[in-house]
């Protein structure tokens, strides 16, 4: 498929789904707002790197600011429906590790910053999994699965685009080429396990395919990167390709959620 084909495809889908609301957190399982934060933690990785290499920049800046708020509304849900003392402690790190983040995320960004930030990111991430893994437990009743694994596609998303990304700036690590690896063979699971789903609708099998449709992008690009001819083009289209699979994925779960209790099992 052409770029331009899955543009339109993409743009057809928002379209569609103008009517949801793209960040309800209020509305949203607690569950699953601890692991946007997860996935933001790794979003807020990517747009810096995205910034500091001049790709997409003004959208990026734009995004950031709004992956900020989305961080600070989450953050305030999982921090209401902290009721074990573990998951009380674990919220309270994680927002003090917010307020250090946010600082560093105001600087200008640049290959060293990127490095600095490496560590810090995985610390905000790996606090963040915890408390998801630890409110699963608390509402694991609640959760739909079909929502929760979708949840986990758009993490992976961000996680894949974020690697190829450090990447480019340096990074050829054993350990972030796992990291990217991992991202991409796991992403595709869960996209197969959602195929397979009872009682999919119409309209999340619509979403499936879009993100399958985009994960084949990003990879045609990916490819063009491994090979060392690193366009500008071709990273701009995998930080697309992960936006588009991660907004794809936000819907998919959102029709979970609006489905009956037997949808997305």
């Amino acid at each position: 498929m052409t770029a331009a084909r899955a543009a339109r495809g993409v743009a057809a889908c928002v379209l569609f789904f103008a009517g949801i609301a793209a960040a309800d957190v209020a509305k949203t399982a607690p569950a699953i707002a601890a692991l946007r934060l997860v996935m933001l933690g790794e979003r807020f990785a990517k747009l810096h790197a995205q910034l500091g290499q001049g790709v997409l920049a003004q959208r990026s800046r734009r995004d950031l600011a709004q992956a900020e708020r989305d961080f600070d509304a989450a953050l305030r849900l999982v921090a209401s429906q902290s009721a074990s003392p573990e998951l009380r402690d674990n919220t309270l790190l994680l927002t003090a590790l917010w307020r250090e983040h946010r600082e560093w995320l105001g600087r200008p960004p640049s290959r060293e910053t990127a490095r600095q930030m490496r560590t810090r990111t995985e610390e905000i991430v790996w606090i963040a999994q915890k408390g998801a893994r630890l409110l699963q437990g608390e509402s694991r009743a609640s959760v739909n699965a079909g929502a929760f694994r979708a949840a986990q596609a758009e993490i992976l998303s961000q996680r894949l685009a974020k690697a190829y990304l450090w990447r480019r700036w340096g990074m050829h690590d054993e350990k972030l080429q796992k990291e990217a690896r991992e991202s991409d063979e796991n992403l595709e699971r869960l996209l197969a396990a959602l195929h397979e789903a009872r009682g999919n609708s119409p309209e999340v099998e619509g979403e499936l395919q879009a993100a399958d449709t985009q994960l084949k992008f990003l990879r045609e690009n990916a490819r063009e990167l491994d090979a060392g001819r690193p366009g500008q083009s071709a990273i701009e289209f995998v930080a697309k390709a992960a936006d588009h699979i991660r907004e794809a994925m936000e819907r998919v779960e959102q029709l979970y959620d609006a489905a009956p209790p037997n949808g997305g099992s």
